[in-house]
């Protein structure tokens, strides 16, 4: 029979607090669950378990140096141990009871061997649907989320669909505690029909009457910001545009401008009046729009 003396590295009159040393820190190194697959370090820590067995604690250490117990009677006594349950989970038991239960597991492996690792804190995604004013010229919103908290959100101007804002720390928390994720909110962005949006510009598209096109007009036009007044000169057509300075996207010190396109609107009801108007104008004021550049 090995010398559980040798084997541990310590001598016969070491104390037990020596030998319960020697043993941790071979155990740590040789343990097979941080050694997968290593057969070697396997026969050794099985070797060390061993003479941990005959020397590591006061009673079975007296047997042994009195020539109590042979190699024998410790091989049926292993065996009967090695049936009571899967070799890691046997590992564990004998650990956990020789060196005070989980701390032992605390310091192998950096944690109590039955818990899991905190799982990392997620980011939470969002969606919200905002006017196409609202992302011209910015917004403040309130938003609830799952868990009952009220969010503040500034949203700025010039905002474009698709973009995300990011809130720290409002995202779903951890297990444990383990701090929260970041809130992330997806911004969509509402068409409005007759307007869209080019860089930094406001494209809008204007009905006007004939009359107006043909002798002009000082017209009130809504512009994101509120109603402003507009030249419309003489003589304009459909498709003509006109740009009203300063209406557009503003972000920092760049500032676009609203482009009003204007589309000429014949009356819905053409009465007799009107048309023997026209037909006495056609008379002096004829003219060929595709003939003309």
């Amino acid at each position: 029979m090995l010398n559980p003396y040798e084997i541990l590295g310590v001598s016969q009159t070491a104390t037990l607090d020596e030998i319960k040393k020697a043993y941790r820190q071979l155990a740590k190194k040789n343990h097979p669950d941080l050694n997968p697959g290593n057969k070697k370090a396997e026969e050794k820590f099985k070797e060390i378990s061993h003479a941990n067995d005959l020397i590591g604690t006061a009673e079975a250490r007296a047997k042994f140096d009195s020539g109590e117990i042979n190699e024998k009677q410790y091989q049926e006594q292993s065996r009967r141990q090695s049936n009571s349950g899967p070799r890691s989970e046997r590992y564990a038991e004998n650990f956990g009871n020789q060196f005070g239960g989980e701390n032992f597991f605390e310091d192998l492996f950096g944690r109590n061997r039955n818990q899991q690792a905190p799982k990392a804190a997620r980011d939470t995604n969002y969606k919200m649907n905002i006017s196409f004013q609202e992302s011209i010229i910015g917004s403040e919103k309130v938003i609830t989320l799952p868990n009952g908290k009220n969010l503040q959100i500034k949203i700025p101007a010039g905002i474009n669909s698709g973009t995300k804002l990011r809130f720290k720390a409002q995202g779903i928390q951890g297990p444990d505690e383990h701090g929260h994720g970041d809130a992330l909110i997806e911004i969509q962005v509402d068409s409005l029909e007759g307007w869209i949006r080019t860089g930094l510009d406001i494209e809008m598209e204007l009905g006007i009457s004939f009359i107006e096109g043909i002798l002009g007009a000082d017209i009130a036009v809504e512009t994101m910001y509120g109603s402003v007044m507009l030249k419309i000169p003489a003589g304009v057509s459909t498709g003509s545009k006109l740009r009203i300075k300063g209406k557009g996207v503003k972000i920092g010190h760049e500032v676009g401008n609203q482009i009003v396109k204007l589309k000429v609107v014949l009356p819905k009801i053409i009465t007799p009046e009107l048309s023997a108007a026209i037909a006495n104008l056609k008379v002096t004021f004829d003219y060929n729009p595709r003939g003309e550049s």
